[in-house]
């Protein structure tokens, strides 16, 4: 477990890639640290992360160890529930998608899911909780548009589209998109900070 605790009043929990707890997932952390939050990042690969280039190594090793089960994000967050007033969880990728199976679980007060391409799988699942979608406007494996329009049928659903590539708020990926990056993170805190005021 990656982790930054001070005794802050409210908690994010991070959930990283295929490729495990990397240095733009821990930049990550300590951003939302500097917020005010108490961070969780559990580590679901077990190993040390794996780096860009093993993409496919990544996917398959995800795949296999991990996959898109939500038992221990859903014991992490019982377990954090005593300790604070409200429970963010925030999703790259892989995690994103898994964010977004937390969403209908009564398990946070709220959800930010960057660019979870798979949850074009899961579109049947209703969230029960505030979820901001961030998705990227040039996805290679499908059309983020189609799933928009199957994600606006439900009224927890917050979707924005920026115009970038999968991967475009990682300052170390190729896909890196500063100018989008900034609005898609302006974006998140001002969500996130909307469900901790009420």
């Amino acid at each position: 477990m990656f982790e930054f605790i001070s005794g802050n009043d409210n908690a994010i929990v991070v959930l990283h890639e295929i490729y495990g707890v990397n240095d733009h997932i821990k930049r990550s952390c300590k951003l939302f640290h500097k917020s005010g939050f108490d961070v969780y990042c559990p580590d679901f690969l077990n190993r040390e992360p794996f780096t860009y280039g093993e993409h496919e190594e990544a996917y398959n090793y995800f795949n296999k160890h991990c996959g898109f089960n939500i038992s221990r994000i859903m014991q992490l967050t019982a377990d954090l529930r005593p300790s604070y007033k409200k429970i963010i969880i925030v999703g790259f990728s892989v995690g994103g998608t898994l964010a977004w199976l937390s969403a209908s679980k009564k398990i946070c007060d709220g959800i930010v899911s960057f660019y979870g391409s798979r949850i074009r799988d899961y579109t049947e699942h209703e969230p029960d909780c505030p979820v901001l979608v961030i998705q990227a406007k040039y996805e290679e494996a499908y059309d983020p548009v189609i799933l928009q329009e199957k994600l606006s049928e439900y009224s927890m659903v917050s979707f924005r589209l920026f115009d970038g590539k999968h991967g475009f708020c990682d300052v170390f990926s190729p896909a890196f998109n500063q100018i989008e990056s900034v609005k898609a993170l302006v974006l998140s805190h001002e969500f996130i900070s909307n469900i901790i005021a009420h």
